[in-house]
């Protein structure tokens, strides 16, 4: 036995004994029979272990499958009696809760044993045979049973008297055919590419009925893991294409056998045949302990699929509906944690504002809706024109460069700085960073600084695009895939949506009686929400972390640190005071200072973190859910499995993909579900760019992370696309729907 099958026989009788300590009794009768009802010198008679088990409980064939153990019998025989090998009956194929693929016998089976007894075996008295039968009995849990079966029968000369007739010929009839007694049917076999290829022809056309499709179970091979068949049916022939593993180093060649099960399309019942060949040595000293993918190419991998869900929304949802989800989606982003310290900002601003003249706080509102429509409609250009140049894009899509990350985490940074006191920006920094500080306001009293409105509207959108708020995914991933107008069309009416609730609140002043008096309690505010943003620049030098490697980051924080020297200098030396001369040396020099800094810490680590690499890490905590790393090809060979598999399209720089990571998907219900249910869980990390994971978004009809999809069990072109604000509820309703009930293959 292999060793991946030892250890898991082990697990399994180690978990059966333990349940057996609760269960008590066995729930299988064993007995044994003989065909005959003496025995003779030099003749051979049949024993059989008649098993007999309760309703919903089942035994296992020789090759069990992907769980089990098969049944076992260790004899004390008489001397001069040498027991055969056990000839099974065909089995039944099931499909255990966990997409667990077995083969056994439920209600009653008889395994037949034949027996050889020596000529010089004395006649006259009495032979006892004693046999210790051991087997693995499952329903809900497993449990181990054993019993002691003996017979004893007298030695006699003359002809054997048969015993039990009815009861032999009906389970030799459920025995597999050999090969050699059915000359109208042909089989051959192939071993290439660490896939058994088993070739058959029937003596007429085969059936694909329900239920009587042609199938193949594999014997067991000593050291070697069969996989699934994948049948392929033509007329009056079958290939059976069985994938094969290994833990083991092999050498030499190994026997190989199995039965052929089939029926003709005119009727007359289902048959079984056995086949046995041999594995070359060449052959085995290719397996690995990677089952290998086999069907892939005639229905291609899962960008070749037809998904339902996808074709479903593109032929049935009107243009308007989008639009709607827009609107929506762009309303809810006020209130995502990307965009929440910009938008914190803006509403202390509408504060300090709310006792100024109507008429300019309309045009400050105005001003901060143009920024965020001006930023959504330059966006939807820039995609226009990557799409129209054959790149791959989506929403969030400049947070996958690095430098934009590194300048993002300085414009925020600096920010914070002015807030918290270290200098006032001028009207150039201003426009530059949306500084609301106190130059800020003097500029707004005098009716100007509608240019600082205007870029904070930009500042909201950017910290904006990594969310993808609900509704919006739907909206966006529809956008990508129209003609330009239309994407325009639905960037246009995300912003609208967003920038609507300052447009109402600045146009109907009255309402700004329900905001806080401007008061000393601003100063504390405003110092309070420049923490926000230093908490905004540490998510970010995570994304870059993940990007480019923790000495990138390193690396950054020394830029920061020289961005911080800068911004000390112009709140120093370049005040609105300060004579002409002073205020642009000393704005040159913070310049020079930062543009030094970049050369010095930046540039190198961005070229060698480029040219390392860095794979965000994918497997999982302690005790939570073990995710594989993603590929095309990882996931074609988990669904081609036949296990229900999750796939989670996320990025370091999406908020709400780490909200519900540590939340909803380390929940111990949710985790205990993926386990229960035997869920294969892939992490699609968006973080950099990965032409394959865009391609697959856009197969869902989405330009943006999250996305949680489930496939479930051998329904790979009909998977449960999950919301993208999830609850533990959701995630485990949808792993038991693909999971299924258990079901037995008949």
């Amino acid at each position: 036995m292999s060793s991946h099958r030892s250890l898991l026989a082990g697990l399994l009788l180690l978990f059966a004994a333990s349940a057996a300590a609760q269960q008590g009794r066995p729930h299988t009768k064993v007995r044994l029979v003989a065909d005959v009802s003496s025995v003779q010198p030099g003749s051979t008679f049949t024993l059989g272990i008649v098993m007999s088990m309760e309703e919903g409980w089942h035994t296992y064939w020789e090759n069990p499958g992907e769980a089990g153990i098969p049944t076992a019998v260790a004899w004390k025989l008489p001397v001069g009696f040498a027991a055969g090998e056990i000839q099974w009956p065909v089995p039944h194929k099931y499909l255990e809760a966990g997409d667990i693929l077995t083969y056994g016998y439920e209600k009653e089976t008889m395994l037949l044993v034949p027996v050889t007894v020596d000529g010089s075996a004395p006649a006259g008295g009495s032979v006892t045979v004693e046999g210790e039968v051991t087997w693995l009995e499952c329903e809900r849990v497993c449990l181990p049973g054993s019993a002691a079966v003996s017979l004893t029968l007298p030695v006699v000369p003359g002809s054997p008297v048969p015993a039990e007739p009815d009861l032999f010929a009906r389970y030799r009839a459920m025995l597999p055919s050999p090969l050699a007694d059915l000359p109208t049917l042909a089989v051959a076999a192939e071993f290439k590419d660490r896939v058994a290829r088993v070739r058959f022809t029937a003596d007429g056309p085969l059936s694909t009925a329900k239920g009587t499709e042609p199938d193949f179970y594999p014997g067991a091979v000593e050291g070697v893991a069969a996989g699934r068949t994948v049948a392929t049916v033509s007329g009056s022939s079958a290939e059976f294409a069985v994938p094969m593993s290994t833990f083991d180093s092999l050498n030499g060649e190994l026997p190989f056998a199995g039965v052929i099960v089939y029926a003709l399309a005119e009727g007359g019942g289902r048959k079984a045949v056995r086949f046995t060949s041999t594995l070359p040595a060449s052959f085995l000293s290719t397996l690995t302990a990677e089952t290998p993918v086999v069907g892939q190419s005639a229905q291609g991998g899962v960008l070749d699929r037809e998904f339902a869900t996808v074709e479903s929304a593109k032929d049935n949802t009107p243009l308007w509906m989008y639009l709607l989800f827009a609107f929506v989606g762009g309303l809810l982003l006020n209130i995502m944690p990307c965009v929440l310290p910009a938008i914190s900002l803006k509403i202390f601003g509408l504060v300090r504002m709310s006792g100024d003249a109507p008429a300019q706080v309309k045009r400050h509102g105005l001003s901060f809706a143009l920024g965020i429509l001006f930023s959504f409609m330059v966006l939807a250009l820039l995609v226009v024109v990557l799409k129209g140049a054959g790149e791959q894009v989506g929403w969030g899509f400049q947070f996958q460069e690095p430098l934009f990350v590194i300048a993002m985490a300085a414009v925020v940074f600096a920010f914070g700085l002015s807030l918290f006191g270290v200098f006032e920006a001028g009207l150039v920094f201003m426009l530059a960073f949306a500084s609301v500080g106190s130059a800020l306001e003097r500029k707004a009293r005098e009716g100007k600084g509608y240019g600082a409105s205007f870029s904070e509207g930009i500042f909201a959108t950017i910290l904006a695009t990594p969310c993808t708020a609900p509704f919006l995914g739907s909206a966006l991933g529809f956008a990508f895939s129209q003609p330009a107008v239309v994407t325009l069309l639905v960037f246009g009416i995300v912003g609208v949506g967003m920038a609507l609730p300052y447009v109402v609140l600045t146009a109907r002043p009255g309402w700004m009686k329900f905001l806080p008096k401007p008061g000393a309690w601003m100063e504390t505010a405003k110092q309070f929400m420049g923490f926000l943003l230093m908490g905004t620049v540490v998510w970010l030098l995570s994304i870059l972390g993940s990007q480019l490697g923790m000495e990138a980051v390193v690396w950054t924080c020394a830029f920061l640190v020289v961005v911080a020297l800068g911004c000390w200098l112009v709140g120093r030396f370049a005040t609105l005071n300060a004579p002409r001369r002073t205020f642009a040396l000393t704005w040159l020099s913070a310049l020079a200072l930062v543009a030094a800094g970049y050369m010095l810490f930046i540039a190198p680590s961005v070229r060698a973190g480029r040219v390392l690499g860095q794979s965000p890490a994918n497997p999982a905590d302690e005790g939570g859910i073990r995710w594989e790393p993603f590929s095309l090809e990882a996931l074609d060979a988990a669904l081609a499995g036949g296990r229900p598999v999750f796939v989670d399209f996320t990025a370091e720089w999406c908020l709400t993909c780490k909200v519900n990571e540590r939340t909803v998907l380390a929940d111990r219900e949710v985790v205990d579900a993926f386990n229960l249910n035997n869920v294969r869980a892939f992490k699609a990390d968006w973080t950099n760019r990965n032409p394959e994971i865009t391609k697959l978004l856009a197969k869902f009809g989405r330009s943006g992370v999250p996305l949680y999809v489930v496939f479930p069990a051998g329904k790979p072109d009909a998977p449960i696309v999950l919301p993208e604000v999830i609850t533990g509820g959701i995630v485990i309703e949808a792993l038991n729907r693909a999971a299924g009930p258990p079901q037995a293959l008949r």
